[in-house]
């Protein structure tokens, strides 16, 4: 064929009647007052009539009044010129409903609303399909309706996620009253497994009967996330069975937002009960080892705290003695004698206040978050480990920052930490030929307080990247547990250690814990 030459035309056999009346699902129009002015041949099969019986009939004739009335709210979307998407069931001529989705478009012209095209498909075996997935899957899904919940939150002058988070914040009340206005919908199989629940029980209950109080938080930051169309959501929560049972649950959220009518919200939650314990276990092992080391760390002590003891004790003794010559006088000295009794009161609480400071570090208790201040913690320690630095031949010196605030944390966890920093500084400064020293120094910025520990050792050498290891230590005689331990300590108070800088010249480490600039520096 040339350039010139024009195709040959088939001619087009198949009529538009044809083609509408082949697909599988209802087509029709209906005017501005709502008669059907079109059918497909379709009809027949949903209501055993002839598209011709359909044609002059009112949409209310051909469904039934009680299902035209299910559609008003979208009926009045198509009169504004707004298509609409539902799923409804659709009754049948022999009486029986089929679950169908149903879109209303409209047809506008220059006076406004001239009719509506209807679009009906059969659904019914996509939503068996879709129950066998959801009453079969291993999470427990709960099918909730917020339609109540604007206008409760209207009530409250609640407009948005920001004042929900705030409102929820201050009166958690309010979310209680929400979810009791939430009701069960659907749940699967699963949810009812996981709550010990039923159905039947469950349909039409508020949501909140399955909340404690502890989790209202919980929920609310759900609800923030569903008002500020976030696309999904998950935390991990605690919600209650029938039987009244706390569950540890994981609780997901998929906000699909297609129909701006819609107002169900599924809601997934999985049992996390096994997963929780272990990690409880888990951790009282770490409580477990961090104990065993604060333990070792006090054998290595031992000598420094004997000191520390020895000292006042002897003064005691000598005070004593002292104290008896004066009284033992033909005149006794009752003044020299009265002093010699304070100072012994003054060496037996100093060496009580060094027992108390030790036994502190030995005892295993559960960790106990409070403020104090770092500035106290970091001299205490230093009362405990002076013995053993000065046995290393090292000095330590101490800049530390007066207007650090107090800090949030278990002061023996954190002073257990500094204790390990301490005395490996003294080790690692033994061997240094010329003076050694130690300087340990605190400083504080907008959210945290740092601790710094410096030597002029020999540094840690080509190790950086395993310092923090298990088991991985650079001493013959080392555990490799302190630096891990103290990893461990600091990112559980939401703070951290690194090694700042390495060289044959020495090594600093730092640690960081939050802190509350509300509370005063003097608080302990």
């Amino acid at each position: 064929m040339s350039m010139d030459e024009k195709p040959e035309r088939i001619p087009l056999t198949i009529d538009l009647r044809d083609m509408v009346d082949a697909v599988p699902g209802i087509l029709a129009f209906f005017d501005g007052d709502l008669i059907c002015r079109f059918a497909n041949q379709y009809h027949h099969s949903w209501y055993r009539s002839s598209p011709h019986e359909m044609i002059g009939r009112h949409l209310r004739d051909i469904i039934g009044e009680k299902d035209f009335s299910a559609r008003a709210p979208h009926l009045a979307r198509a009169r504004r010129g707004e298509t609409s998407y539902f799923e409804i069931p659709v009754p049948m001529r022999n009486g029986s409903f089929r679950d169908a989705a149903v879109t209303y478009t409209p047809k506008m012209g220059p006076c406004g609303f001239d009719g509506l095209y209807i679009l009906t498909f059969d659904v019914a075996v996509l939503h068996q399909r879709y129950h066998s997935v959801f009453d079969s899957t291993a999470a427990g899904f709960w099918v909730v309706d917020y339609a109540k919940m604007p206008g409760l939150l209207a009530q409250h002058g609640v407009a948005g996620a920001e004042a929900l988070g705030h409102a929820a914040r201050t009166d958690p009340r309010l979310i209680r009253q929400v979810l009791d206005e939430i009701p069960v919908v659907h749940l699967n199989q699963k949810a009812c497994q996981i709550f010990d629940v039923d159905v039947k029980n469950a349909m039409d209950k508020p949501f909140g009967q399955w909340w404690p109080d502890e989790s209202l938080q919980a929920f609310a930051q759900q609800l923030c996330a569903f008002l500020g169309d976030e696309p999904f959501f998950e935390i991990e929560t605690v919600m209650r069975t029938g039987a009244g049972e706390k569950l540890d649950v994981l609780m997901t959220c998929a906000f699909v937002k297609k129909d701006p009518d819609a107002t169900t919200v599924t809601i997934g939650t999985t049992d996390i009960r096994a997963r929780v314990t272990k990690e409880q276990e888990l951790a009282k092992a770490q409580a477990e080892l961090a104990h065993a080391a604060r333990v070792a760390l006090l054998g290595e002590l031992m000598a420094s705290i004997a000191h520390e003891v020895n000292q006042p004790l002897a003064a005691i003794v000598a005070d004593g003695n002292g104290a008896l010559r004066w009284l033992a006088k033909n005149e006794p000295n009752l003044d020299e004698a009265r002093a010699a009794i304070n100072r012994m009161v003054s060496e037996s609480r100093r060496a009580s206040d060094v027992i108390a400071k030790t036994k502190s570090l030995a005892v295993k208790a559960t960790p106990a978050t409070t403020f104090f201040n770092i500035n106290r913690m970091i001299e205490d320690t230093l009362v405990i480990v002076r013995r053993q630095v000065v046995n290393y031949g090292a000095e330590i010196e101490t800049r530390l920052d007066d207007a650090a605030p107090a800090v949030i944390g278990d002061r023996v966890q954190l002073q257990q930490v500094l204790i390990n920093l301490i005395v490996n500084a003294a080790q690692a400064v033994s061997s240094c030929p010329g003076p050694r020293y130690i300087r340990v120094t605190s400083t504080h910025d907008d959210s945290h307080v740092t601790v710094t520990v410096e030597d002029n050792g020999a540094g840690v050498g080509k190790h950086e990247d395993k310092l923090f290891d298990v088991f991985f230590t650079t001493k013959e005689t080392g555990m490799g547990m302190g630096l891990a331990i103290s990893r461990t300590i600091l990112e559980a108070h939401g703070g951290a250690i690194h090694l700042v800088e390495s060289s044959d010249r020495g090594a600093t480490f730092a640690f960081r814990v939050p802190h509350s600039a509300q509370v005063e520096v003097g608080t302990v």
